[in-house]
C-alpha cells in the first residue's frame, strides 16, 4: 500500500471515529430526539447568532424529528427542529438534545444540488424532481435498498412515465455534506441518475413528517 493511499485512509478512520464520539457529534434524522437537562430550551428561528427567538421546548421533550442539518457557531452546535405541518423549523442547541428511539419508518428526504440547481423530494412510494425551466417530473420510487454491510448507503429506483427510469443513491455522511453556497450542513450525500442520463450530486435533508 503506498504512503499517500496509506495516509488517505488513516484521515479517513479518523473522521469516523470523531463522527461516532463526542469529537463530532452530529444528529441523525433516522432518529426520534429528546430534550435533555431540567429546563426549557430556548428555539432560534435560525442557526446564526442573533437570528430571534422561535419559541422553546418544554423539559422531557420527547418524540422530536430533526431535519439532520446543522452548523456550528461561537456558541457551539445547533440542529435544525421540524415543527409541525405549516410551522417553520426552528434550531435548537445540540448540546440539550439526545437521540431516543429510532424511527420506524423510512423519512422521506429533500434533496438538492448546485451547478445545475436541481431538487427531489420522495416520500411515501413517491418521488417529484425540479429543475429552474422545466417542467416537474413525477416518479414511483421504489422501496430503499440498502448497501450490503453498510446501513449508511442506500438506493431507490425511480419510475417515470413511458418506461423512464432515474436513481436515487444516499449516503450518510455524519462528518456534513455541504452544497457549497452555504454553512450549513446536512446528513446526507446524494447522487441522482436521471432519464435522459444526466449524473447529478448534491445533499439531502430530512423533509419532515
Amino acid at each position: 500500500m503506498g504512503r499517500k493511499v496509506l495516509v488517505r485512509l488513516t484521515i479517513g478512520l479518523g473522521l469516523m471515529a470523531l463522527a461516532g464520539g463526542a469529537g463530532l457529534r452530529t444528529p441523525d434524522p433516522g432518529f426520534r430526539y429528546a430534550v435533555t437537562g431540567p429546563s426549557p430550551v430556548t428555539l432560534s428561528a435560525g442557526p446564526e447568532p442573533g437570528s430571534g427567538p422561535a419559541g422553546s421546548l418544554p423539559a422531557g421533550t420527547t418524540g422530536l424529528i430533526l431535519s439532520g442539518r446543522w452548523a456550528e457557531g461561537p456558541g457551539g452546535g445547533t440542529w435544525e427542529v421540524l415543527a409541525g405541518p405549516g410551522d417553520r423549523p426552528a434550531w435548537a442547541p445540540a448540546d440539550r438534545l439526545a437521540s431516543a428511539a429510532a424511527d420506524p419508518s423510512p423519512a422521506p428526504l429533500q434533496c438538492s444540488g448546485t451547478e445545475p440547481f436541481w431538487g427531489l423530494k420522495t416520500a411515501g412510494g413517491r418521488a417529484r424532481m425540479s429543475w429552474p425551466g422545466r417542467k416537474d417530473a413525477d416518479f414511483t420510487a421504489s422501496p430503499r435498498r440498502g448497501a450490503t454491510g453498510d446501513p449508511r448507503v442506500f438506493v431507490q429506483r425511480l419510475s417515470g412515465p413511458g418506461r423512464a427510469l432515474a436513481q436515487l443513491v444516499v449516503i450518510r455522511r455524519p462528518e456534513g455534506c455541504s452544497d457549497g453556497m452555504s454553512d450549513l450542513l446536512a446528513p446526507y450525500e446524494a447522487v441522482v441518475t436521471t432519464p435522459s442520463g444526466e449524473v447529478l450530486s448534491g445533499c439531502c435533508r430530512r423533509a419532515g413528517g
